[in-house]
């Protein structure tokens, strides 16, 4: 007997319930077939386990095709769909399978949504022209999971939207379409975080990585459609008159317009500026007062900056972001001329930009040198004090010359004069501190 014959006369044997030289119960033709085509499908056997497949659904009836059989169902032909070389065989295949997840939908609700995910996928894979259908499939599955959703749908799902949707409008609905596109790639970045940062929290990186490579997938496309910045706020600006009501969800909209803009490197524009005085008023906290002073700093509205971040620093106190904002207010009052300010602000910097932080001290005191003092030998003995603080930001690893401003310091001479000794400590009364002379 043949490895084959064997193996159907031992499952006929089993499903009876009787020994091999048993006669075959055929009262449960469709528990039979059914039990027939898994152990087929289990050894990998996919031709045969679909024929047992076929006849079974044909002995049990519409009522016999649960989720599990639908299922298994698909497994098996994906198989030999994918193994199939003849064109004609494949499309029938192919067919097969779309008439299994139209059947799989209505069998599992609880599941409907991802398996709508999954055929409007194989439809997008198939370069399928039912665009209508597609895009049916895509809504409810991927704004039904949302972040849940698996990514390969977010990406085709977005791909859909931009080569069968947008490139395919009529020249008198393409603006509707971009649109419609630039709105729902908004809502599609929002699952990708969403999805990326429940992963991570369940400690599952590669996970999480798979929605990184998605919003990357949906950045790349969508600047098919959205090219310059002119284009994008004036899009925008639209929105900006109809936002949510709820409070959470306005504030959440303007986060994900204000996250739109920074892609597309358009923080300097008007319509920055107004997503962030509105996110504010929204959601007033450290942060948001931080990105709007970045915004006015970006935008040589150094006055504005400062307001903004020192409502930041005080908002913070003593949280993570400390040094970050007070650093940021350091650098604001320096380009604002606030010397005497922007020193006493840069000095209060630790951690990691506290190098940078000496920096602007030395830069401080060396731009106001000239007013700081009563002789020209005091003016300029100020100099040694900011080279100082340049020494200081070297040994915290910045790159800067360590002498810095010496060249307009007392020389040998003018200390001479003074009665002034080369290593003699030198108090400078600006900033109340003192320095060593050296010529």
């Amino acid at each position: 007997m043949k490895l084959k014959q064997l193996f159907l006369a031992l499952v006929l044997a089993v499903i009876a319930g009787v020994n091999l030289n048993a006669q075959t119960d055929t009262t449960d033709e469709c528990g039979k077939y059914k039990s027939l085509y898994y152990q087929y499908l289990k050894q990998k056997m996919y031709r045969d386990a679909m024929n047992f497949w076929m006849t079974a659904a044909e002995k049990c009836g519409p009522e016999g095709m649960d989720r599990r059989f639908l299922s298994n169902g698909r497994a098996g032909y994906l198989e030999l769909w994918k193994a199939e070389t003849d064109v004609t065989k494949k499309a029938g295949l192919r067919d097969s399978i779309y008439w299994i997840y139209e059947k799989l939908i209505v069998a599992d609700p609880d599941g409907a949504a991802d398996w709508k995910g999954k055929y409007a996928t194989m439809l997008m894979s198939e370069d399928d022209k039912r665009f209508d259908k597609i895009d049916s499939l895509y809504k409810e599955s991927v704004h039904v999971m949302k972040d849940k959703s698996e990514p390969v749908y977010i990406r085709q799902y977005f791909k859909h939207l931009i080569t069968n949707r947008f490139n395919n409008a009529p020249a008198d609905k393409k603006e509707e379409v971009r649109l419609y596109v630039i709105d729902e790639y908004l809502k599609l970045s929002e699952y990708c975080a969403g999805g990326a940062a429940a992963k991570r929290a369940a400690a599952d990186e590669e996970g999480a990585k798979k929605y990184d490579e998605a919003q990357e997938f949906l950045d790349k496309y969508f600047i098919q459609i959205v090219n310059d910045c002119a284009m994008l706020t004036g899009v925008v600006d639209k929105k900006l008159t109809a936002l949510p009501q709820d409070k959470t969800a306005k504030a959440d909209k303007v986060k994900s317009y204000i996250s739109l803009l920074d892609k597309k490197k358009c923080q300097s524009t008007e319509t920055y500026g107004k997503l962030m005085d509105t996110l504010i008023t929204l959601d007033p906290t450290a942060e948001a007062y931080f990105l709007t002073g970045k915004y006015y700093l970006e935008n040589n509205n150094e006055s504005k900056a400062v307001d903004y971040f020192q409502k930041a620093v005080d908002l913070e106190g003593t949280g993570a972001n400390k040094d970050k904002y007070i650093f940021s207010l350091a650098d604001a009052q320096y380009k604002a001329k606030r010397f005497s300010a922007a020193f006493r602000t840069a000095k209060l910097v630790e951690g990691e930009l506290k190098g940078k932080a000496m920096i602007i001290c030395g830069n401080a005191i060396a731009a106001s040198a000239n007013g700081c003092g009563e002789t020209t030998f005091e003016r300029k003995a100020n100099y040694w004090l900011a080279n100082d603080y340049y020494r200081k930001a070297a040994a915290l690893g910045e790159d800067v010359s360590t002498g810095k401003f010496l060249d307009n310091a007392p020389d040998a001479t003018e200390c001479f004069n003074e009665g002034i000794a080369n290593g003699s400590s030198h108090y400078c009364t600006c900033w109340g501190e003192s320095t060593t002379v050296r010529y």
